[in-house]
């Protein structure tokens, strides 16, 4: 086998582990949109909370004032059958009187607040029940990627087994030349000239070095964009 057979053999060996790569790191994102899925619905969920809180704080605190003036109405009416004098009657009876609209006014303001919190508290629920879902998606999604990751991990140290046998092959100067451009994370090191330029840029090959090259045997390295040529035969 030829220097340039060898080390096409390394480079599928690569563009194979170059693949099981990109699998592996596709799966990382996968998780990421979940949690950043549910950390914004948890934020969500945290703001309605606080949302509810406040206008439950509102409800009791309309409640009590309601049941304030109820009562006070209650003295008043008390108050009112006890009265010997019709000015007593008459201050009883207007207390009496701004006593029960404010009650009514209240009354309505609960009403309304009651409205609102109905609403929020769908909300909430709503968002309670889509963190319920996103969480059993993550569960299912974390045990898929799981396999995903366990198996291409398993190919992986397969395809790095084999290359460590093929990378045998290939004279250790050519190969540590080759190392080094891959390295620069470039995954097609070794391309085939196309019409006697460069296969990867395009680059046209000077005179003197076609000639070395059309023996199919040699390998140039391109001055403009780094890669390893060689002449298919």
């Amino acid at each position: 086998m030829s220097d340039i057979q060898s080390l096409l053999a390394l480079q599928n060996d690569d563009l194979a582990i170059h693949e099981l790569e990109t699998r592996l790191a596709a799966l990382e994102p996968r998780i990421r949109e979940l949690d950043v899925r549910r950390q914004r619905i948890v934020d969500g969920l945290t703001r309605q909370s606080g949302l509810v809180a406040a206008e439950e704080k509102k409800q009791a605190f309309l409640r009590d004032k309601i049941e304030e003036h109820r009562g006070l109405i209650d003295r008043n009416q008390s108050q009112l059958d006890l009265v010997k004098t019709m000015r007593q009657a008459t201050a009883a009876a207007s207390q009496m009187e701004q006593a029960k609209q404010i009650v009514v006014s209240e009354e309505s303001d609960l009403l309304v607040l009651n409205r609102k919190l109905e609403e929020l508290r769908g909300v909430l629920h709503r968002a309670q029940a889509d963190l319920v879902a996103c969480e059993a998606e993550q569960e299912t999604a974390r045990t898929e990627v799981a396999a995903d990751r366990a198996a291409i991990d398993g190919d992986l140290a397969t395809a790095a087994l084999q290359r460590t046998g093929t990378a045998e092959a290939v004279p250790v100067a050519l190969r540590t030349r080759y190392d080094r451009i891959r390295n620069k994370k470039r995954v097609q090191v070794l391309v085939a000239l196309n019409a006697l330029a460069c296969g990867a840029c395009d680059t046209a090959i000077p005179m003197q070095r076609r000639h070395v090259m059309m023996s199919g045997t040699t390998i140039e390295l391109c001055e403009v964009c780094g890669v390893l040529m060689y002449q298919p035969v």
